[in-house]
């Protein structure tokens, strides 16, 4: 039976299918289309148990909230109102209503609200870096927004942020505008309203208040989302809290009770956070803004002439405030320092050495020399033992002295790293060996007194660092893993790309090789080719001989030798290939053990929940902490198997034996290349020497022969020399030039310019003497021969042509 103004489960094609919450004075229900499948939320005025409580000011704040939604507010980041079809479905809705009272259609936001996620077991030291920045910047335009309609929200909670998801991301947007008004124009109100926790100290202790109590809200919820619980004293009563924070300083923005109820306060953000250090300080620093007990400051930073921009104020709102004598004395920053800080560039860099994070803020004019700086200030790791590692989502191929750490930032892509670090230095392990945990401060000061029985908020505080370190340590050893897997991958692909290089080098080696055999056979052809006849001296020929013959062996040993070398480095580049390819299959490197629970983190979640939920039973004694305390000691034994585990060591040395190999590698090619380089020059310059001493013999040969035909002064040598040689004293005679590396084509002429040598052009003096046919034979020969020489050259090139 359907109570009176309830709804009825199904109207026409829609059906009721669950409550969504409820409000300060609305239920939100969920409907659905059987047909079309659209789905909204359907708030309605709630039914109060006794009906006489409800009044005027419900009614009006009721009635404030739905004109509010539906004729004024359109924001990206506040949930907004949809039109639902047919119209009958709202007048039976409103038949069920009380007093007639309008219903408020807005969209489903299927990701509940942010008070569900905080409320995660993961989520008990904050939210991912990611999700802060998310809830930031959707939270500053909704309150921006509101602002600049001169509308103060007033009841700012986690409660009233709820998630619309869009696309693969969710989209944080602001609700319940049931405390919303708009403020006169003293920006007065004397209404206690919203939630205590969340509400700002001057709506509680002023009788006026302005906008600015929503600043106060941003705050406190931006402390919560980042380390999982509100800044001042969450657990104490409003009396307490509110006698403490009025005794913070401006730079305070958390207050802490310890065991033996003495207050610490905190100029910065508990470390147990999973956000970036570089926005850790940014942020402390916006804190300061929202968290100003001074109503009158909140928000604001005194004024500069550096910021005219600001005078104006920020999203059309008043920003400036005015002295007596009309100078502004103070700009309102909460919103556009908010935004300076999420537009940051923070390069997150993850060091395998020492297991730590590093962040810094990156601009384009950010060089390689600031960040290794950076790097080295951090972890210690000297500046040119620094090597980058970059992940496979990184489009850079790698890190040089000309890369942009601009350039190496990836835009949502916070939790992971976006470069690795590695000690280039340590040839030991990648990890550092005997790396000592980091350990909460409130772990350690539980065990050092593990007796003593913890207060409520103290035992919520340690069970909640507790999951916090172990989870950390599963992460961190994930990350590690994941590290040595990119650190693998790196140098693999470096060594795959060394292929053609040892290619090169073999081509090179050979090439001069294969010169030096050329070069042995011109020399064998040439001493064949001037030993005819014996016309050369014996005793200067044979000294030539054997010191070509010398040299060519010298040189061939040595080019032998770098052949052999070049064979053993192509051995080992394949062997270190494989090797390296070997160690990215290790088992620890598979991909699915980073779904492994390594630290055995879902049994600690159990334990978490049930000492949470003996706390909101206040079942607690003596013993209440130990359960954590129990699983600390577990991950500290589990960690410690980890690192010093055999595969874990064995995986390191693998991929630093690849390291150490392919760099010795790369050494020694680049030396063979060098000396092959000489080599080449040096059978050059031989072969060189080798044709100017032949042709210096044949000159010398040439000219003793001349003075044989002058011996009765009857022939001379201008007589002998063939029509157009220039005469010269000793005469030039054309000879081929053999260079290496060199053009191949002899550049041979005829002893006639031009043309082919014929005897009747010899012009003598009245008479033929036998001496100048004797000479003419011998030309004859020296020619077939340089021929047959230049023949066998060319048909070797071929060969070798063929060969390569």
């Amino acid at each position: 039976m359907i109570k009176p103004y309830e709804d009825p489960p199904l109207i026409g094609d829609w059906c009721r299918e669950k409550r969504l919450g409820n409000g300060g004075f609305g239920v939100v229900t969920l409907w659905r289309n059987k047909q079309t499948q659209q789905a909204v939320a359907i708030k309605k005025f709630h039914i109060l148990q006794d009906r006489s409580e409800i009044t005027d000011k419900h009614c009006e704040r009721w009635r404030n909230e739905v004109k509010l939604m539906t004729e004024t507010v359109q924001n990206e980041n506040i949930v907004r109102t949809v039109n639902v079809q047919p119209t009958s479905f709202i007048q039976e809705l409103l038949r069920s209503s009380a007093n007639g009272l309008p219903v408020l259609c807005m969209e489903y936001c299927e990701g509940g609200d942010l008070r569900r996620v905080l409320n995660r077991v993961e989520n008990c030291s904050g939210l991912r870096e990611q999700d802060v920045r998310d809830v930031l910047r959707s939270l500053r335009n909704a309150v921006a927004y509101l602002h600049s309609l001169k509308i103060t929200h007033r009841d700012i909670k986690p409660e009233n942020l709820v998630l619309k998801q869009q696309g693969e991301r969710f989209i944080y947007k602001l609700t319940d505008l049931g405390y919303a008004k708009a403020l006169d124009k003293q920006s007065l109100n004397a209404s206690l309203v919203g939630t205590v926790e969340y509400i700002a100290p001057d709506l509680i202790y002023c009788d006026r208040y302005n906008c600015s109590v929503d600043y106060w809200s941003m705050g406190v919820i931006g402390y919560e989302i980042i380390t999982g619980v509100r800044p001042f004293i969450p657990h104490a009563p409003i009396t307490r809290w509110m006698m403490h924070v009025q005794q913070k300083k401006s730079a305070d923005i958390a207050i802490t009770e310890d065991n033996r109820e003495n207050y610490t306060y905190h100029t910065d953000i508990f470390p147990e956070n999973h956000i970036s250090d570089c926005l850790r300080k940014e942020l402390e620093s916006w804190f300061r803004l929202a968290l100003e007990w001074n109503p009158k400051k909140r928000g604001y930073v005194p004024y500069t002439k550096a910021e005219p921009s600001l005078a104006n104020g920020e999203n059309g709102t008043k920003g400036v405030k005015q002295t007596e004598d009309n100078k502004p004395s103070t700009v309102l920053k909460i919103f556009s320092l908010l935004d300076q800080i999420l537009e940051k560039r923070i390069l997150v860099l993850f060091s395998l050495y020492d297991c730590r994070w590093i962040d810094l803020e990156v601009t384009p004019e950010t060089g390689m020399e600031t960040l290794r700086d950076h790097v080295y200030r951090v972890t210690g790791i000297p500046v040119d033992d620094i090597e980058f590692v970059l992940p496979l989502e990184q489009k850079q191929p790698a890190v040089g002295n000309d890369t942009r750490p601009y350039d190496l930032y990836l835009p949502d892509f916070y939790g992971k790293p976006m470069v690795y670090v590695v000690h280039r230095g340590s040839r030991d392990s990648i990890v550092q060996r005997d790396l000592k945990p980091r350990i909460p401060k409130s772990i350690t000061d539980v065990f050092q007194n593990i007796k003593v029985k913890l207060k409520p908020h103290m035992l919520r505080q340690f069970i909640a660092n507790s999951y916090y370190f172990i989870a950390q340590e599963q992460r961190l050893y994930g990350q590690v893993l994941d590290g040595i897997r990119n650190y693998g991958l790196m140098l693999n692909d470096n060594i795959a790309r060394r292929k053609d290089e040892i290619g090169r080098m073999n081509k090179i080696v050979y090439a001069i090789l294969g010169g030096v055999e050329y070069h042995k056979l011109t020399v064998c052809h040439a001493r064949d080719a001037l030993n005819v006849e014996k016309r050369i001296p014996s005793a200067t020929f044979e000294m030539a001989s054997k010191r070509w013959i010398e040299n060519g062996a010298r040189i061939e040993s040595n080019v032998r030798k770098l052949a052999e070398m070049a064979d053993t480095i192509t051995k080992r580049y394949e062997s270190v290939l494989k090797r390296s390819r070997d160690a990215l299959r290790h088992a620890l490197l598979h991909p699915q053990l980073d779904q492994h629970d390594t630290f055995g983190l879902r049994n600690v979640e159990c334990r978490y929940e049930q000492t949470r939920a003996r706390l909101m039973e206040k079942i607690l004694n003596e013993k209440s902490h130990m359960d954590m305390s129990q699983a600390v000691y577990e991950c500290l034994k589990q960690r410690d198997v980890l690192l010093r585990e055999l595969a874990f060591l064995e995986l390191q040395q693998q991929i630093l034996d690849v390291r150490r190999e392919i760099q010795e590698i790369e050494k020694v090619v680049c030396k063979v290349i060098d000396v092959t380089e000489k080599y080449k020059r040096d059978l050059a310059r031989l072969k060189l020497e080798h044709q100017d001493e032949v042709w210096k013999m044949l000159s010398d040969y040439g000219r003793s022969a001349a003075a044989g035909s002058c011996e009765n002064g009857v022939v001379h040598l201008d007589n002998i020399l063939p029509l157009g040689v220039a005469h010269t004293d000793p005469p030039v005679i054309n000879k081929p030039n053999f260079l290496v590396g060199g053009p191949t084509t002899p550049q041979l002429q005829s002893t006639v310019s031009n043309e082919s040598f014929d005897a009747n052009q010899v012009c003598c003096l009245g008479y033929t003497d036998p001496n100048v046919e004797d000479l003419i034979a011998a030309n004859e020969t020296l020619i077939h021969t340089t021929t047959d020489l230049l023949s066998n050259s060319f048909s070797l090139l071929k060969l070798a042509d063929g060969a390569e």
